[in-house]
């Protein structure tokens, strides 16, 4: 007897079931842009922190130093140079339409190195992010373009390399370029997640393997309510890692019929903050699981969607078993697959209305249209498409201690993702007019932590934009930034040195401004943020004898630190 489908209230055509072919991409234009062994620390479309990975991560054997070659003709578009990112990070744009990125650089080549320094010295600044005209620098097939490093918001040593299309900018997955990277092993599922209108209800099923075969670890047929949706906690394996990294593509069939699907091919960067909808946030948050979700909220406009019926949510109208699968996918087409049944719950009572929470809100905010909360203490403003859904705003406000300059502000709470910032302005108790720039937002962490999130004195409130919600006060930051040499000491001699390093920190605010002059004139220091390091290349500028350093730092909050030191060369 042939299983009877699932019946699905909407007819198909009203579902907003869609279908999209993969693009053929050149497979043999772009050579490799490192000539070592390619071994993965991440994949295309990866899910991170609040964004999908845009490009591939290409181990390099836990060390700095290996040269990047130009994959292809082209020139050199942009140079990008920052302490936070991809630090050190080239754009070579080519004459197939395509853009190649690398990132994470210890540094480029010397022509490339050698136009860079002239406008940083010109501008007197690190940090660039120049357009460079389209022939003045050409680059050919195979000229080494870099070296290797760990700049930027790398979390060890690796090259970042992404391929964009040059009109729409959209970065797309290098591996349909025929970049080849062995991988014969399966995606790891490690568990699934009913998800029903009562997030009271909600469960959590774990999976075993034996085998290639992928099954429930309780059961195979599960007792769902009539309405439900799925998730899956799943990521991929490569050659000879057992770290985690990121799927191609994700199928669910229900009794047969492909229900949902989507595949990490591209995406636009304005998207991708996106992958907050994707995955269940609120257990991403508490657990640090990312289950991928099959239901689409109404302000989820993610691209990667290949088909998706009723939403993602399954609708059970018989008392039938039937039959799911999961197809977990690579890049390579490694797949693993999950069967397991459902049979809708006759004994489940309606679910009573829930109750609304006492709070000191009670609002209810849009998604898509913009919307505020004021009080004589706080105003929200809230943009359109702020939100993935609607939501009933939850507002507490409490005193806070004496170090404080306002009350606290509880704010929703952190299981709601942000897709925009909102504007959040604080009165704060008033303090000396030359001290008003020295106030600024934080977000109280439940371990008492604390977040800076700026802003700026109005009318007696402190106004600021804020990705996240949480809990909110003011403070006062009066400090200065320390400054402390690691490497050499006042009036030392520094002959037999090749750098120069100093730490920077700050207590509160973070740093926002640095410069380091020698002998009055300015020199570029290097700025790694996540290890609050300046480091000074020693070069013709250190004069033989004695030699005046002075490094100038300054918070957010304008507080300012000097170190001058005499150096002998």
């Amino acid at each position: 007897m042939i299983k009877k489908i699932v019946y699905i209230t909407l007819l198909l055509l009203l579902q907003g079931t869609t279908t999209m072919a993969q693009k053929q991409y050149p497979l043999n234009y772009f050579s490799p842009p490192l000539h070592i062994p390619l071994y993965l620390a991440g994949t295309f479309g990866e899910l991170r922190s609040n964004h999908l990975h845009s490009g591939i991560d290409i181990r390099t054997q836990e060390k700095e130093g290996f040269m990047v070659y130009a994959p292809a003709n082209g020139y050199v578009s942009r140079i990008k140079v920052s302490a936070w990112g991809f630090g050190n990070a080239l754009y070579i744009t080519h004459p197939n339409g395509y853009v190649t990125v690398y990132g994470h650089l210890k540094a480029f080549n010397p022509a490339i190195t050698a136009y860079l320094r002239k406008i940083q010295y010109e501008k007197e600044n690190f940090e660039q992010d120049l357009a460079v005209p389209r022939n003045k620098l050409r680059i050919k097939k195979g000229d080494s373009i870099a070296i290797t490093g760990n700049t930027g918001g790398s979390e060890g040593p690796h090259l970042h390399y992404e391929i964009r299309d040059e009109k729409t900018e959209k970065p797309i997955n290098p591996l349909l370029f025929g970049l080849k990277v062995e991988d014969s092993l399966l995606p790891v599922i490690q568990s699934i997640k009913i998800f029903t209108l009562n997030m009271s209800e909600d469960k959590v099923y774990e999976v075993k393997k034996k085998d290639k075969i992928f099954t429930l670890k309780s059961k195979d047929t599960l007792i769902v309510p009539a309405k439900f949706s799925l998730g899956i906690a799943t990521y991929d394996v490569i050659g000879n890692s057992t770290s985690k990294k990121g799927i191609y593509q994700l199928e669910l069939y229900v009794d047969t019929m492909l229900f949902y699907k989507h595949s990490l091919e591209t995406f636009s960067f304005n998207e991708s903050r996106y992958i907050n909808c994707l995955i269940d946030y609120p257990t991403y948050v508490k657990t640090g699981v990312k289950y991928q979700k099959t239901s689409i909220l109404p302000g989820n406009k993610l691209s990667i969607y290949n088909n998706s019926i009723n939403k993602g949510w399954i609708e059970l109208n018989d008392s039938l078993v039937h039959s799911l699968k999961y197809d977990v996918l690579d890049v390579n087409g490694n797949c693993s697959e999950l069967v397991f049944y459902v049979k809708k719950d006759t004994l489940m009572q309606k679910m009573p209305l829930s109750t609304i929470p006492l709070t000191d809100s009670n609002l209810m905010i849009s998604y898509n249209k913009a919307d505020s909360f004021c009080t004589e203490d706080v105003k929200i403003i809230f943009p359109a498409h702020a939100l993935y859904d609607d939501i009933l705003l939850k507002y507490y406000t409490s005193a806070a201690p004496e170090k404080y300059y306002s009350k606290y502000h509880e704010i929703q709470d952190v299981y709601t993702p942000l897709h925009k910032s909102i504007s959040l302005a604080v009165r704060t108790d008033t303090v000396a007019d030359s001290l008003q720039s020295k106030l600024l937002i934080v977000r109280i962490k439940d371990d008492n932590s604390i977040d800076a999130e700026g802003g700026k004195f109005e009318n007696g409130f402190i106004k600021t934009n804020i990705n996240n919600f949480g809990k909110f006060a003011v403070l006062l930051d009066t400090i200065v930034p320390v400054i402390k040499p690691l490497n050499f000491k006042d009036k030392k001699k520094v002959s037999n040195l090749k750098i120069l390093e100093i730490k920077i920190t700050d207590n509160l605010s973070g740093i926002s401004k640095y410069s380091a002059y020698l002998n009055e004139k300015w020199i570029l220091m290097e700025y790694d943020g996540k290890n609050s390091l300046l480091t000074y290349t020693i070069d013709e500028m250190m004069q033989a004898g004695n030699n005046q350093l002075k490094v100038l730092v300054e918070d957010s909050r304008q507080n300012r630190s000097e170190l001058i030191v005499e150096l002998e060369k």
